[in-house]
């Protein structure tokens, strides 16, 4: 019989995924380990290769849709072997449903439009505040799992819809059809006035968007850190003078070798240098007890377009400034395309977010879980302070540790930035 292909857990974190692109087309040869799909997860992009050989006979899930773990992608086998067979012996979770793939998703075989399974996870909520003739409400009219879904992200009231499908069904062009034509409840633009004011407004609906499933994953997981951490936050002032002539003095130096060195790579050092002098603060709580971490593996946030990732430098505190600064550079720019492999963004024990290249003084960040601290780095500013009984200016930095309270204490935090402000006000001590 077939093979169904289903979609796979790419992460320790996946809970489903979105094919990208794929790398084949209906009807084609495919070897074992053929790369055949490029999977987006909650983390990265990743290649997926085939686990078995054979024909391309039906590609279930089209290109830009969510899909849970599990869930057929894709049908292999011998030519003319029966697929609905094979689609109908996989057991499934949760009842499904064929449904056509929405418009725009670019199937592998242009001469198919390829389906997708559906599971019973959408809500079908009827809109409120809507006016419905008798016996056809929201809930009782005939529409494709996908058309319903489509409808609510657009505002398109199902019944004032005319389907075009077997019975008069419902499906994904009618109510393109209705969003394009500004149906009753997706109007572009309707007239509105406020009260005392007679003024004509125009009110623009409101627009849901359609989370990645990397933006999914941020806001389950913070929304469950900063409920569950208790945190507290310590700023400090450092003075960035000193670091800043060794920058220049760094970076001069490495010009003939292509190299540079940031002033991220100058904290990411600091901070791993930092926590090998305070291992209370390289610690998280497990739910039962603290656990310290024998090693320190630095992360550091990378702003991507769906949100944020935090690529892992591994036993920083071992390696040189040059080193975290080719390894952070070559981790941020393989992290913004996508191209990180799972094990390079999972494992640190400390975190570094830095704002301070988008011009932000000061700000506080939520621990990520695991760990048991984040540092939060703010934009050097030119400031005027008294030195010797004189007005002077001074790059000052702003740094901000969110920390958990199960961890550690008030005054273990403050250690911490006492030694992390030492290191960069004195950085040539960090490279004996």
């Amino acid at each position: 019989m077939a093979t169904v292909v289903e979609m796979p857990r790419l992460s320790d974190t996946m809970e489903e995924g979105v094919i990208a692109k794929w790398h084949v087309q209906e009807g084609d040869k495919v070897k074992r380990g053929q790369l055949i799909a490029e999977v987006e997860t909650d983390k990265a992009t990743m290649e997926f290769e085939s686990f078995d050989s054979g024909h391309v006979l039906k590609l279930v899930a089209p290109e830009g849709e969510t899909l849970p773990i599990g869930a057929p992608i894709a049908v292999l086998g011998k030519k003319g072997e029966d697929v609905d067979a094979a689609l109908a012996s996989k057991p499934a979770e949760a009842p499904a449903a064929a449904v056509e793939a929405p418009s725009g998703a670019n199937g592998a075989a242009a001469s198919a439009t390829p389906t997708i399974v559906a599971t019973a996870e959408e809500p079908e909520a009827a809109p409120a505040a809507e006016t419905v003739d008798v016996g056809r409400t929201p809930d009782r009219i005939a529409a494709s799992p996908l058309a319903r879904r489509m409808a609510r992200e657009w505002g398109v009231d199902l019944t004032t819809v005319t389907g075009s499908g077997p019975h008069g069904r419902i499906v994904k062009t009618d109510v393109e059809a209705a969003h394009a034509g500004g149906g009753t409840a997706a109007k572009a633009g309707t007239a509105a006035t406020v009260a005392g004011d007679q003024r004509p407004f125009l009110s623009r609906p409101d627009e849901p968007l359609k989370l990645s499933p990397m933006r999914k994953t941020i806001a389950k997981r913070m929304g469950q850190a900063n409920a569950e951490i208790p945190h507290f936050y310590l700023t400090a002032v450092i003075d960035m003078d000193k670091a800043v002539g060794l920058r220049k003095e760094v970076n001069a130096a490495l010009a003939e070798q292509g190299g540079k060195v940031s002033f991220n790579d100058l904290v990411l050092l600091a901070c791993a240098k930092a926590l090998v002098l305070h291992p209370e603060v390289n610690a998280y709580w497990d739910g039962k007890t603290i656990v310290r971490r024998g090693d320190v593996h630095v992360g550091m946030a990378v702003a991507v377009d769906e949100g944020l990732i935090v690529p892992v430098i591994r036993f920083t505190d071992q390696k040189t400034l040059s080193q975290i600064a080719a390894e952070a550079r070559d981790l941020g720019t393989r992290g913004r395309d996508k191209k990180l492999a799972p094990d390079e963004m999972s494992g640190s024990t400390f975190t570094v977010s830095n704002l301070g290249m988008f011009g932000i003084d000061e700000f506080s960040a939520v621990i990520n879980p695991g760990e048991g601290a984040i540092l939060a780095v703010g934009a050097i500013a030119d400031v005027v302070v008294m030195k010797d009984g004189a007005p002077a200016v001074q790059k000052q930095m702003k740094v901000t540790l969110a920390c958990d309270h199960r961890v550690m204490d008030g005054a273990v935090g403050a250690k911490f930035l006492a030694t992390l402000r030492s290191l960069l006000q004195a950085p040539l001590s960090m490279l004996a």
